[in-house]
């Protein structure tokens, strides 16, 4: 009876280590991937080397060989910034004018020009003269035309002599080398300071940009009229006959002294200015 109690105990031990030998054994299974081993005989030790698994390897797929990538430097070498562009006051305006006023490509009037002090003073004063039609022939940089008024007369009529215009014609061509966008740029820079002096005139109605399209306004506003216009006499001048000719302004007689080839170089350069100030002012 003792012995059969004995068994009995035993029984439950004994299943469990039989347990644990199948799982053990179904493990060794699974992990090696060998189904047709019988398990090693009993009494010898048995060494578990844990697999490790290539991944890339466990697929039968024939990998590329992979690419060589050049390296290529592509450092970026930063340029030197520029200087900041100095701002221009009062104090400095007639200085900053006499640096840069060769980029104007206004030769030796300009150069002499901007020799003087108040340079932004007269300046404005011109442009404000010729947007009211008047000619400021004390502060142009230019001289007039030393020979007198030619005229042709017939004994019926008196018109313009064309070879007069020849009297214009270093000045048109002076005009017309002038650099429209240096200029737009010189107008940016002097605003604020030129719209001051116009304010200091007693013109408060107007900035320095609409001043200046008002005096291109005034040019371009000049009739074309033929090279032998009746002329008369009235005192010690001569005038125009045609009375809606005379009503013109001073400057605008004056472009039709100049002739018509002069003429249209001044009126295609102030197109040009009005252009480009119209422009900088829309961006």
């Amino acid at each position: 009876m003792a012995e059969k109690d004995k068994d009995a105990k035993a029984n439950p031990i004994m299943l469990a280590v039989l347990f644990a030998g199948i799982l053990a054994t179904l493990f060794f299974i699974l992990m090696t991937g060998d189904y047709g081993e019988s398990e090693p005989p009993t009494g010898q030790s048995m060494d578990v080397t844990p697999l490790e698994i290539d991944m890339v390897a466990a697929v039968d797929v024939e990998e590329p060989e992979p690419e060589v990538t050049e390296v290529v430097d592509i450092t970026v070498i930063a340029e030197p910034e520029a200087p900041p562009k100095p701002s221009v006051t009062e104090e400095t305006a007639d200085d900053y004018a006499r640096q840069i006023i060769d980029t104007v490509n206004g030769g030796k009037a300009l150069t002499q020009f901007v020799a003087g002090d108040y340079i932004v003073e007269r300046s404005v004063a011109i442009i404000d003269a010729m947007r009211r039609g008047e000619v400021p022939y004390k502060l142009l940089p230019v001289g007039r035309p030393s020979k007198t008024f030619p005229i042709n007369d017939n004994g019926l009529r008196v018109t313009m002599d064309p070879a007069g215009f020849s009297r214009y014609d270093g000045f048109a061509q002076w005009v017309n080398s002038i650099d429209v966008t240096a200029v737009v740029g010189l107008m940016r820079d002097y605003d604020a300071i030129a719209t001051k002096a116009l304010a200091q005139m007693g013109v408060s109605d107007f900035d320095i940009q609409s001043a200046v399209l008002a005096a291109t306004t005034e040019i371009l506003a000049t009739p074309i009229v033929p090279s032998d216009v009746e002329l008369m006499k009235q005192e010690a001048n001569w005038v125009f006959m045609d009375p809606e000719l005379e009503a013109l302004s001073a400057v605008q007689k004056q472009l039709l002294r100049m002739g018509p080839a002069n003429s249209a170089i001044i009126q295609q350069k102030a197109r040009d200015l009005r252009g480009a100030v119209l422009e900088t002012a829309v961006l």
